[in-house]
């Protein structure tokens, strides 16, 4: 009798879950397919994100090659190079559209890409499709602040005088010089003292440092400005005004530089290796294998033979006496190439580079957009 009522028990429970089983099953099968075609649209939309970040990268780089007055002109150069970089992400330009929402002061590219997606499995509910878009906008900018900063300047003056790719003084020596009595060139941005002086001549600045145009142009002060402020941290600056190093700093100074010479790598080595020839608008193009902040030629360590030689300094408005602080105006890319062998000894210490006017990718603060500046690089804003 109990054996039989166990039997119609367990032939009960079991009708019970074959019952459950089909009511369930469809609503199992219906989420399995929404988590499908759900999963395949945001696949989608960030292969067109992705797609229409490098596009708006890629076109931006057109405008303001030569100045800004060419802005109106330089448009179609982008929207043609947004076209081309369409192809090489599988979009077809019909599905893009390229505006220009900037200004001769602060250029952008805006790209957005839309298609419909079509779903496979939850049609049988009605929804056929969905828009998938992926939309970004790119702007071309001037440093307004970094660290990894050498502590060797120039002035505004001599940037202006001074064709891209010629040589120049970076740091004076007691033997003369457009500089002041007591100030050789040299500025503190870490802190005092040759010990210091070496190490960010070496290695660049830890302190993150600010030039006139960042601490000016915050957000809403005046155009091109982008929700960044200028955090300067040095200990020895406010905001974009920094004490000089003064003394001739000899020794500190031809270590760094030997340092610099001898860790650098043999493929760039050379001004011309690094930046080859300039383009029909003077602007040079920095080699990537030669680019110390992001690709092959990255820094990453202290011992790492890399791109030393390709260096950022800032630009001040004049050397005064001694003590006297400088404003950095904006911020020069640089071509270390050292000093006459066997000069950098006594009072007798001068470090030539070459200025250049270039488009690169520094790790550095986006800044409003500077004409006058030797550096630009390109941002995603949006």
């Amino acid at each position: 009798m109990l054996t039989n009522v166990f039997q119609f028990l367990r032939a009960r429970e079991r009708g019970q879950v074959l019952m459950m089983t089909a009511v369930l099953l469809p609503m199992l099968l219906g989420f399995t397919a929404m988590a499908v075609d759900l999963g395949s649209w945001s696949g989608e939309r960030r292969n067109l994100q992705k797609a229409a970040d490098s596009i708006a990268l890629a076109a931006v780089q057109e405008l303001c090659k030569e100045s800004c007055a060419t802005y109106t002109g330089d448009q179609g150069n982008a929207t043609a190079a947004a076209i081309q970089w369409a192809h090489k992400n599988d979009i077809n330009p019909s599905e893009m559209t390229v505006t220009f929402p900037g200004s001769t002061t602060d250029p952008r590219v805006r790209v957005v890409i839309g298609r419909d997606h079509d779903f496979a499995f939850i049609r049988i509910l009605g929804i056929k499709s969905a828009d998938v878009d992926g939309k970004a906008t790119a702007a071309k900018v001037s440093v307004g602040g970094a660290s990894g900063v050498v502590p060797w300047t120039v002035t505004q003056f001599t940037v202006n005088s001074s064709p891209a790719g010629d040589p120049i003084v970076l740091k004076y020596d007691a033997t003369g010089g457009p500089v002041a009595p007591g100030n050789f060139g040299a500025i503190r941005i870490d802190g005092s003292g040759s010990a210091t002086y070496r190490q960010d001549a070496m290695y660049g600045s830890n302190s993150f440092v600010c030039a006139v145009t960042a601490e000016n142009c915050v957000v809403g002060a005046c155009p091109g400005t982008y929700p960044e402020t200028c955090a300067e941290d040095s200990p020895t600056c406010d905001g974009p005004v920094c004490d000089p190093e003064t003394g001739n700093m000899t020794g500190p100074t031809r270590t760094a530089v030997d340092f610099r010479l001898n860790n650098t790598s043999a493929e760039c080595d050379t001004f011309a290796e690094a930046f080859g020839t300039p383009d029909a608008f003077g602007k040079y193009h920095l080699d990537t294998d030669c680019n110390p902040w992001n690709g092959p030629g990255q820094c990453d360590s202290p011992t790492d033979i890399c791109s030393r030689r390709v260096i950022i300094i800032p630009v001040v408005d004049d050397f005064g006496n001694g003590q006297t602080p400088v404003t950095f105006q904006r911020f020069a890319l640089v071509y270390l190439e050292g000093y006459t062998p066997g000069k950098c000894r006594g009072k007798s210490c001068e470090i030539i580079g070459r200025f250049v006017n270039a488009d690169v990718t520094p790790n550095a603060l986006a800044g409003a957009y500077d004409e006058g500046a030797s550096i630009h690089f390109w941002k995603l804003v949006e």
